[in-house]
């Protein structure tokens, strides 16, 4: 058995090159398959995508009015934390759960 031996193809199934995405080039009268610039098209979701980073880029990275509220509240010996909230927090980070 050789292995090197060129493959043939019979004439009805002989792969084509194809001009555009899916389908046969278009022949001109010389013969030469005409060539036509490749195109893409994006979804909806790519400009829902871009109207839901514009909204996130308005919303700051500290809101600062609750800084402000637990630095008040911090001051005045009136915030407080129970050791569960705490211990909750603490394992949730180092675990990577959100």
């Amino acid at each position: 058995m050789k292995i090197d031996a060129p493959l043939s193809f019979p004439q009805q199934i002989e792969p084509q090159r194809v001009g555009t995405a899916g389908s046969a080039p278009s022949q001109n009268p010389s013969g030469t398959a005409a060539v036509s610039p490749d195109s893409a098209q994006f979804s909806a979701d790519g400009e829902k995508v871009q109207q839901l980073k514009v909204g996130l880029a308005a919303v700051p990275d500290v809101r600062q009015d609750r800084v402000a509220a637990l630095q008040q509240a911090i001051a005045s010996g009136s915030y407080s934390v129970s050791g569960q909230k705490i211990a909750e927090a603490m394992s949730s980070d180092l675990l990577g759960e959100a």
